[in-house]
């Protein structure tokens, strides 16, 4: 019994040998084989010289293990237990087979119990607030990264990453106003977004199109032939945030409607309200395609991405999952099973399509081969009411069954890796999955989140089972020359010298939207956030100033300022709902912000006092702006009145001090310093970088004051209006002033640059 431990190694060498010796035992049933014979066989076998102490602790395992069986067997029987296996010293081929079969089914075990699950922790459960109704869809947005629910009530409720509630509303009254079922028997049957836009479907044959942050109702398409039950979006070339879009949806008649739009990044229709047989008017700005597609209601629309083609799925026999190119000119797939499909996922990047049924069978099928499934997997005992497929790993897919058991599968070796039994809080209650019940969002953390009743369960998925070797996001590939902090989301704003604008989550340090080619070939030199987080806005080095949507990357809008030069500083301005610009035309531009549009406004009344380009320029509420130039002149405005508080400019003999001490340093510095030139032309410098500009600034002898490369104001002391403290810093050469802004004396302090 107890002596010392096999090495793996030999073990792994003697079970191959145990089968071939089984294998030469084939076709003998009364041949058994003794001690002496076994030993001889595996020392034949083993391709190393092993001791035979080891050769007979093999045998005592390989006998026990038979005799144990044997022992289990006569004692349920009620037999005798003399002279078995053990006793007799032989092992019959039947019984090598059965020790085999064990072994590998426990190494197979071990392999598995080591294996890391994907669904590692409890889920965490969350309610819809002040509704009792069925969770439609749960919705992801990844720029920024947040879930939005909405019932079929009406109920529209955004939540954080951690399902913390952000904001809960009701959309009802007016045109376009879902009443929910106590009222004229209206509800949502499904929801889908297209960029800003919601769109519902409702059981009174409408698509209704709000915007997410007005939540009005922009569009109202209505009188349908039948009430639509379930929609998709998708678009030609998701790298193009103009590329023309489809909305997609199937109703309770077995027909499928396709909505093409030309422009929905501008708009959908050209009136308010469009009905079905009137959609023909709004062409070439959309197109519509109808027709039959099951003979019994659709369940499930989906978009297969960059093939154009849509899928939908019903629970008829034939066609029982449709996939047809959305232009109606090319091949269909018919998929047929005899008790219909009542979910499904499609996953471009694996090429696979996952379908569930009530027959209690998950099938995987390739997208455009519809004679046979891949798999059928019918380890279950209850209809598949979700399913979807976790494109981070080549592994595994979900899906969730009506007794509410979360099962995880291997989509390659097709076996289950893990199985959740998810108890929702309520406990009398028929559980409601709705349409849509499963949902994977890859930001900023992996997450399955599950929707039944008002609740919603959220999974963290295992970040181990993710793809290996993915590539880790390095940032800009150009200098960044500014990065904003979005505290609503929990965000960062980057934007480089190279024209590409990037939105952080802090939490996953990963890149939740990137606009790359801002201004096409053009330099970006600014770059602001309005205050809400909702809006980006970017300057060029020729003067346009364009706005961006945060959350989906798309161009707002385009502005120009007076000159066509540099922008190189915009500003948010909330108390008077405004932007303000400034750059190398030395002048302050003012953008009315009417309606989340931006227009601009008559001159700034103050005029422009400084003689060089401005190059910085910083606000502090409520009304105080400073911009500082090229040629060293400081000034503070009231934005109210738009006229000058204060004006600095550092002493002229301090100011040649720090120009003859850099000209002395600077290694580029060969010509002596003349005054000959004037400032009544921009000595700003081609180049944007400042140590470039500021060594030319120290050899030129035209220049008699550094410039302000930047200012800030210290705002709790402005704020408090406290004379006799520094309010102000400037930094000027390397140095940094400090100013008393409401006085007008010299500065307060100087802080000099260290030299290592």
């Amino acid at each position: 019994g107890g002596g010392a431990r096999l090495s793996p190694n030999f073990e792994m060498e003697a079970v191959g040998a145990i089968s071939e010796l089984a294998q030469s035992l084939r076709g003998c049933e009364l041949r058994r084989i003794t001690r002496s014979d076994f030993e001889t066989t595996v020392r034949k076998h083993l391709s190393g010289s092993h001791a035979d102490q080891q050769i007979a602790q093999l045998w005592d395992k390989v006998s026990r293990s038979v005799t144990a069986r044997w022992l289990i067997i006569t004692k349920a029987k009620g037999l005798s237990c003399a002279g078995l296996c053990g006793g007799r010293g032989t092992i019959g081929q039947g019984e090598l087979c059965s020790f085999l079969l064990r072994e590998m089914q426990q190494r197979e075990s071990t392999a598995r119990a080591h294996l890391t699950l994907p669904l590692p922790h409890l889920p965490t459960f969350s309610s819809m607030p002040n509704t009792k109704d069925t969770v439609c869809a749960v919705l992801g947005l990844s720029t920024p990264p947040q879930y939005l629910t909405v019932s079929k009530d009406g109920s529209i409720c955004t939540w954080s990453t951690r399902f913390h509630l952000q904001q809960s509303v009701s959309i009802g009254g007016g045109h376009g106003s879902v009443r929910g079922r106590q009222g004229h028997g209206m509800c949502i049957t499904s929801c889908v977004m297209i960029g800003g836009t919601l769109v519902l479907a409702t059981t009174g044959r409408d698509l209704l199109f709000y915007d997410t942050v007005s939540l009005s109702c922009l569009h109202k398409f209505q009188k349908l032939p039948f009430v639509p039950l379930c929609l998709t979006y998708g678009v030609e070339d998701e790298k193009y945030a103009t590329s023309p879009g489809h909305l997609v949806w199937g109703d309770e008649s077995g027909c499928v409607g396709i909505l093409s739009f030309a422009e929905p990044h501008k708009s959908f229709f050209r009136s308010r309200l469009v009905t079905f047989n009137g959609v023909t008017d709004q062409a070439p700005l959309v197109r519509i395609r109808y027709e039959k597609a099951h003979s019994d209601w659709v369940c499930q629309v989906g978009w297969t991405g960059p093939a154009h083609y849509v899928i939908s799925a019903a629970q008829s026999s034939s066609p029982s999952l449709l996939i047809q190119h959305v232009s109606a000119h090319r091949k269909k797939y018919i998929f047929k099973i005899r008790m219909g499909v009542s979910c499904f996922d499609y996953s471009h990047r694996l090429e696979v399509v996952a379908t569930g049924s009530l027959d209690h069978i998950v099938r995987l099928w390739t997208p455009f081969s519809p004679h046979q499934p891949v798999a059928s997997l019918s380890s279950h005992t209850t209809g598949i009411v979700g399913v979807a497929i976790d494109e981070r790993s080549t592994m595994s897919y979900v899906h969730i069954t009506l007794l509410q058991f979360l099962c995880v599968w291997d989509i390659r070796e097709h076996h289950l890796l893990q199985t959740v039994s998810v108890k929702f809080p309520f406990t009398q209650r028929q559980p409601d999955f709705g349409p849509s019940p499963l949902l994977t969002l890859p930001l900023p953390s992996p997450t399955l989140n599950i929707s039944c009743n008002e609740y919603m369960a959220r999974f963290t998925l295992n970040e181990a089972a993710g793809l290996e070797g993915e590539k880790v996001d390095t940032g800009h590939t150009h200098p960044v020359c500014a990065v904003f902090f979005i505290p609503h989301f929990d965000q960062l704003v980057s934007g480089c010298e190279g024209g590409e604008v990037r939105v952080w989550d802090i939490s996953s340090r990963r890149t939740c939207m990137k606009v790359e080619g801002c201004h096409r070939d053009q330099e970006l030199t600014a770059l602001a956030v309005d205050t809400e987080g909702g809006r980006i806005l970017t300057g060029s080095r020729f003067g346009a100033i364009k706005v961006w949507d945060s959350l989906t990357g798309q161009n707002l809008q385009s502005l120009e300022t007076p000159g066509a030069t540099e922008v190189v500083s915009i500003l948010h301005h909330p108390e008077m709902r405004r932007f303000l610009a400034t750059g190398w035309n030395r002048q302050i531009s003012v953008f009315e912000d009417k309606k989340l549009q931006l227009s601009p406004e008559p001159a700034w009344a103050g005029g422009t006092p400084h003689c060089d380009d401005i190059i910085t320029m910083d606000y502090c509420s409520p009304y105080y702006l400073a911009t500082g130039s090229f040629d060293g002149l400081t000034v503070v405005w009231n934005t109210d009145t738009e006229r000058i508080v204060a004006q600095f400019r550092s002493q002229l003999k301090r100011r040649d001090q720090i120009l003859t001490s850099a000209t002395l340093k600077s290694p580029t510095s060969q010509h002596p310093p003349s005054a000959t030139n004037s400032l009544s032309t921009s000595s700003r410098p081609a180049s944007r970088r400042l140590s470039s500009y500021r060594l030319k600034s120290a050899s030129r002898s035209h220049l008699h004051h550094v410039p302000v490369d930047k200012l800030l104001f210290l705002k709790t002391r402005v704020k408090s209006k406290a004379r006799g403290q520094s309010t102000l810093v400037t930094s000027e050469g390397g140095h940094a002033f400090f100013w008393d802004m409401f006085s007008s004396g010299p500065p307060l302090g100087l802080c000099p640059p260290y030299v290592y």
